[in-house]
């Protein structure tokens, strides 16, 4: 029991560390507990979590700028985690991540007592590590959903397009071109643009909000040229048809663009695996038939 007594202490003092500052806040933010309706369906590790969230993040939020707020939110939307989480239960993760990471670190140096110096270097980096671990989580989701917008963008404005050209309007042509598409950040954000248009939104505020949460090129580049046809009284769907014509030729070219850097990709693995193999595939035969003829004994 006294050995396990250092890891024990050391976890309760992280935690207090963590936790007192913002206790001593006061609980007069808890008592408006905000509604949960809104939320997608939570991972079973947020569902997990979803108490100390829930209990630390009223606190938290009181402590957050407006800057820091609005920074997160923005990386939560590109994500597309806004309605999964909050910028202070984001906060919460990475603390209530580094506060594991610290207990795992002292469970290897005092209760397992491993002093070999790498060891103690990665558990003095594991703390660390875990703070960061939500936000490099955050950013690869963010880079993922970005892809798939892009993959999926191209057919979206084609079908966008064509639903124009028949006649509908642009709100209808919008739900007629998202219901072929699969499950996805296209699907997910046009119908956001929907639920806003319906509730009352103006079309251009529905649009300006479309290209902040995306946050890709392509995607401001459409929103400017749906919102300037309207204000000008130009033809959509000529300028539909414009915006598919160019996302389709950016996607021919990206994909040109990563074909040829293929070749370029594939010389390391080929200089430091293949090569080698053939080298000794070839050689070898040779260096036998040169022992046998007695050349090698020359060289010793």
């Amino acid at each position: 029991m006294d050995a396990y007594l250092p890891a024990v202490l050391a976890a309760a003092a992280g935690m207090m560390l963590v936790l007192l500052p913002f206790a001593l806040r006061g609980r007069a933010g808890q008592s408006a507990t905000r509604d949960t309706a809104w939320r997608d369906r939570l991972p079973w590790a947020l569902k997990v979590l979803r108490p100390l969230l829930r209990w630390y993040a009223s606190n938290v939020d009181a402590a957050l700028s407006s800057a820091q707020r609005d920074l997160m939110q923005s990386r939560l939307n590109a994500a597309g985690a806004a309605y999964m989480i909050t910028p202070a239960e984001l906060v919460v993760l990475r603390r209530f991540a580094f506060v594991v990471g610290g207990a795992i670190a002292c469970y290897v140096l005092y209760v397992l007592k491993v002093n070999d110096p790498t060891a103690v270097a990665l558990a003095a980096c594991l703390g660390p590590c875990v703070w960061l671990y939500p936000d490099i989580c955050l950013r690869d989701a963010v880079a993922r959903r970005r892809l798939n917008f892009e993959k999926q963008f191209p057919f979206f404005l084609d079908v966008l397009a064509l639903s124009m050209k028949a006649g509908l309007t642009f709100t209808a042509a919008v739900e007629q071109s998202i219901e072929p598409l699969c499950d996805g950040p296209v699907k997910q954000e046009f119908a956001r643009y929907l639920r806003e248009t319906r509730t009352g939104s103006a079309r251009r505020i529905a649009l300006d909000r479309l290209a902040a949460r995306v946050v890709i090129p392509a995607v401001t580049n459409f929103t400017a040229s749906v919102i300037q046809a309207e204000e000008t009284g130009g033809s959509l769907g000529e300028v539909l048809a414009d915006q598919a014509r160019q996302r389709r030729q950016e996607r021919f070219l990206r994909a040109e663009k990563l074909a040829n850097q293929a070749p370029v990709k594939m010389l390391f693995p080929l200089t430091a695996l293949l090569f080698p193999v053939t080298f000794i595939i070839i050689g070898f035969p040779i260096v036998i038939q040169l022992r046998d003829a007695g050349v090698l004994e020359m060289f010793r």
